[in-house]
C-alpha cells in the first residue's frame, strides 16, 4: 500500500550519484513505496551494482540519456555538488521535480541559476536540510512555536567528529578539494539549523586550530560566532578530534532553555531554579524525567514504524508536495540564502587557514 495513500498515484523515482548518501534516498524512497525506475552514475559499474542491490530495473551512465527514456516525476541529486547545475538543469528544463541531496550548490551564482530554472520550469526543486525534520528537532521546533524558552537570547550547536571520520580521514574524498575542507562540507547543517531558530544571521567571528596529525586539514577545530538583527548571538563548534560523534544543540531564552542531544534523540528542557540544593534536586528529577521520556518517545516511534528516520520523513513531505501542489518542504530561495551564508563563511575560513 502506498504510505501517502492508496488513492494517490506511485512516483516514479531515480537516483542520480550512486555515492554513499543515495543508500539513505534509495532507503527512504523505499519507505514510501515510491517506484524507484533507475539509478544513473558517470561510473556505470557503479550504477549497475547498487540497480542490482535495491533491485531496481534499469541503470544508467548519462543523464540525458536517463530522462530521455525514463517517465518520471521526481529525481534525488546525489552527486558530489561541484556537478549540481550540471545534473539539475536538464532534469528541471524536462520538467522532472528535484530533491537535492545538501549542499544545494557551492557558489551562490549556481544556487541563483537553479532557483531561475526552477521558475521558468515551473518545478519543484527542494533541498535536504535532513536535520530540520528529524524526530528531535520536530520537537524542539515545536516547543520554541510554543513559546517555552520564551525571547531567544542564543543558540549554540557542537559537531563532535573523531579523527576517523570517514571524510576527514580519506585525503582523495572530494569534500577536501572545496573551499574549507571537510569543514566546508558540514557547515551547511548548523546554518540551516540556526536560520530555522533565527532567521538572518552575519559572520561575526571565526577562529580555527590543529589538533590532529592529517597534514590535508590546516584545521581540525573550528568556532564560529554568527549574530542576527536584534544582536542575539549564535556559536558553531566543529571539532574532529572527539571521542565520538554527536551533535548537541543548546537553545536559551530568557523563559527557558532547551537541551537537545541531536544524535541521541534527547530532548531536556530547562526552566527557572535557585542556586539552592533543594531546586537542584527536584531540577535533576526533572532532567531525568526528560531523558526517560525522550527515550520512550523516540523507541516507541521507531518500533511501531512511525518514525523512520530524517530522510524519510523528509522524502514523504516532499512526495505530497508533489501530489498536492504545495510547498516543498525546504524552499529554493531558503536553500539560496543557505548557500548565500555557507559561501561567506568558507570563504573567510579558507581565507584564514586554507591558503
Amino acid at each position: 500500500m502506498n504510505r501517502l495513500g492508496s488513492k494517490r498515484k506511485l512516483l516514479n523515482i531515480a537516483v542520480v550519484g550512486c555515492g554513499h548518501i543515495s543508500e539513505e534516498h534509495l532507503k527512504a524512497w523505499k519507505n514510501l513505496n515510491a517506484n524507484i525506475v533507475a539509478v544513473c552514475d558517470t561510473n556505470i559499474y557503479l550504477a549497475r551494482s547498487k540497480a542490482e542491490k535495491w533491485k531496481i530495473p534499469r541503470f544508467y551512465e548519462d543523464v540525458s540519456k536517463l530522462i530521455e527514456m525514463e517517465d518520471l516525476d521526481a529525481v534525488s541529486v546525489c552527486t558530489p555538488p561541484n556537478v549540481r547545475l550540471s545534473v539539475i538543469k536538464p532534469i528541471v528544463e524536462k520538467g522532472v521535480h528535484v530533491v537535492v541531496e545538501k549542499p544545494f550548490a557551492m557558489t551562490i551564482e549556481e544556487a541563483k541559476r537553479i532557483v531561475e530554472l526552477k521558475d521558468k520550469y515551473g518545478v519543484k526543486v527542494t533541498v535536504v536540510h535532513n536535520w530540520l525534520f528529524s524526530h528531535i528537532m520536530e520537537r524542539v521546533l515545536k516547543y520554541l512555536r510554543k513559546g517555552y524558552v520564551g525571547e531567544i537570547a542564543s543558540v549554540e550547536i557542537s559537531m563532535y567528529h573523531t579523527s576517523r571520520d570517514p571524510m576527514a580521514a580519506d585525503p582523495s574524498h572530494w569534500c577536501h578539494k572545496i573551499p574549507a575542507g571537510r569543514f566546508g562540507e558540514n557547515l551547511p547543517h548548523p546554518i540551516y539549523i540556526i536560520r530555522a531558530i533565527l532567521g538572518d544571521v552575519s559572520v561575526r567571528h571565526i577562529i580555527g586550530s590543529k589538533l590532529g596529525s592529517y597534514q590535508w586539514m590546516p584545521i581540525d577545530e573550528l568556532k564560529v560566532l554568527l549574530e542576527d538583527g536584534k544582536g542575539r548571538l549564535a556559536t558553531i563548534h566543529i571539532s574532529f578530534n572527539a571521542h565520538r560523534p554527536e551533535t548537541i544543540l543548546n537553545i536559551v531564552g530568557d523563559k527557558g532553555a532547551i537541551y537537545a542531544n541531536l544524535s541521541n534523540n534527547i530532548l531536556i528542557k530547562k526552566g527557572y531554579r535557585d542556586i539552592s540544593m533543594r531546586d537542584i534536586a527536584i531540577d535533576n528529577l526533572k532532567t531525568i524525567t526528560d531523558i526517560v521520556s525522550s527515550s520512550f518517545l523516540i523507541t516507541t516511534a521507531i518500533i511501531t514504524g512511525q518514525y523512520k528516520g530524517m530522510h524519510t520523513n523528509f522524502m514523504k513531505k516532499f512526495a505530497e508536495s508533489i501530489l498536492n501542489n504545495t510547498q516543498p518542504p525546504v524552499s529554493a530561495e531558503e536553500a539560496l540564502k543557505v548557500v548565500e551564508l555557507h559561501a561567506e563563511l568558507t570563504s573567510k575560513i579558507h581565507e584564514l587557514y586554507f591558503r
